[in-house]
């Protein structure tokens, strides 16, 4: 039985010579525009800070 990360990890080396950090990885991301664009969800998360709901008869 082979692990899967064992095989990733092999896959990355053998790529590119090394595994990367996540420091390494977030250097290099490039931010785009629609990476800043977002909502907030808490209201949908946590039913305590949903607006109430008014029944309508």
């Amino acid at each position: 039985m082979i692990p899967t990360r064992w095989v990733g990890e092999q896959h990355v080396k053998e790529d590119l010579g090394f595994i990367p950090s996540f420091a390494d990885w977030a250097r290099s991301i490039r931010a785009e525009p629609w990476m800043g664009r977002t909502q907030k969800i808490e209201a949908e998360v946590d039913p305590h800070l949903a607006l109430p709901v008014l029944e309508v008869r």
